[in-house]
């Protein structure tokens, strides 16, 4: 009997408690959030990507014959201009070929000028009726055939010089030799630029350099020809380039399945000491950029009942209000319609927000933006419990000074 009393006063205890508590939490004012208001301001929407430092203009100077290298006549870092020779290679095979073709020339011209002078002379007796139409015709056919053996006499003449002429390589632009793969006695091999064994060594104008930029697939239709990009490169910390976007690939890069699908962008970029072709470098391009607009917290945008809105507080509660935004940066987003300037709205926590309804009760901390005057950011409910505390701690005070009081008073009787 006296354990079934002492469970029936403990229930007891336990609902009063848990009636101050409820009690308590109503007074205090509901969930805590960050607020801000919804401003003027402007909005910058960037595409960043990384990329590397490029040469605008840039020929890899391949071999387009195959012999030993015999002389080279620069070193990497040389400047050099157009048509300056770079490269000798071994020419005895190919001018050896020139001789032959040459002498091959002359002997077909030699031919068909007998036959033009025989055709000459039969001409002469075949209308004096001494020989028949047959021999005439037989001797004009053959000074085709000699003239179309002289031509390709000429052709395989011209195909032997211009061999002859590729053992001497030239620079076809004015630039900085880069990264010479060859020496004097190796053997290059005929190719293209796609051979790593044909090629020599490059030239490149280091005189305008580009920034050649991989864009995630997502960003891609944001870019535009013409965008500007803020551009920095490791080398040079201290300093960001402004450039141009002049190029945009429409097809993406080669790549595995298992990688992100890529878009190579170019960007033109000033000319600045030490910069040098393959040097790491990011990018921030501008695709749009807006001033004066109402803006908001890119993290105060919610989604709900498939709308995008934000909570707005009035009266201490909060009302979901769909809103129609525009463009985005990290921070931002551009508020065409639903909000009012000054507006104020929940923009965090993150974790809170997901849970927020209509109607709900809070109570927040202002954040303010950067270079704000208006001083610290302020919790309007906390600021009255600390007062309302103080208030309470200032009666405890003079109830124990009235104590202390009339307890010196007793004393003294």
């Amino acid at each position: 009997m006296k354990n079934k009393k002492k469970l029936i006063i403990a229930a007891s205890v336990i609902v009063i408690l848990a009636i101050i508590i409820i009690a308590n939490v109503k007074k205090g004012g509901g969930v805590k959030v960050e607020a801000s208001k919804v401003t003027r301001g402007k909005i910058e929407e960037i595409v960043s990507a990384p990329g590397e430092i490029r040469a605008k203009e840039e020929r890899k100077i391949n071999a387009e014959v195959t012999a030993e290298v015999v002389k080279l006549l620069v070193e990497e870092g040389d400047w050099v201009k157009k048509g300056q020779t770079l490269v000798k290679l071994d020419s005895t095979e190919q001018f050896a070929a020139y001789q032959r073709a040459l002498a091959n020339v002359g002997a077909q011209r030699a031919d068909l000028e007998f036959k033009r002078e025989q055709l000459r002379r039969k001409k002469e007796l075949y209308e004096k009726g001494l020989i028949s139409r047959e021999n005439f015709d037989n001797i004009a056919t053959e000074v085709e055939l000699a003239s179309s053996i002289l031509e390709n006499a000429r052709t395989e003449l011209g195909r032997a010089k211009r061999s002859l002429e590729r053992t001497t390589i030239r620079s076809p632009i004015p630039g900085t030799v880069m990264d010479i793969n060859k020496e004097e006695g190796e053997v290059v091999v005929a190719g293209t630029i796609n051979n790593p064994g044909s090629i020599i060594l490059t030239v490149s104008d280091l005189e305008e350099m580009e920034m050649v930029a991989d864009v995630n697939e997502s960003e891609i239709p944001l870019v535009s020809i013409k965008d500007t990009a803020r551009i920095t490169v490791d080398a040079f910390t201290d300093t960001t380039f402004i450039g141009i976007v002049y190029y945009k690939a429409s097809m993406p890069k080669e790549m595995s399945s298992s990688t992100a699908v890529e878009f190579e962008v170019k960007i033109s970029i000033p000319h600045h000491p030490g910069m040098l072709p393959g040097m790491s470098a990011n990018c921030e391009i501008i695709t749009a950029k807006k001033d004066s607009i109402m803006r908001a917290p890119l993290q105060a945008l919610v989604t709900k009942d498939k709308k995008n809105g934000v909570y707005k507080i009035k009266d201490g509660k909060t009302k979901f209000v769909e809103v129609k935004t525009g463009i985005t940066e990290a921070m931002w987003v551009e508020i065409m319609g639903g909000l009012e300037e000054n507006d104020l709205i929940v923009s965090g926590p993150i974790k809170t927000l997901m849970n927020l309804a209509d109607d709900q009760k809070v109570t927040w901390e202002e954040e303010k933006e950067e270079g704000s005057e208006e001083g610290e950011s302020i919790d309007t409910t906390v600021e009255k419990e600390k007062t309302e505390s103080v208030g309470e701690e200032g009666k405890e005070q003079n109830e124990k000074n009235k104590q202390t009081g009339e307890e010196g008073k007793l004393e003294d009787n």
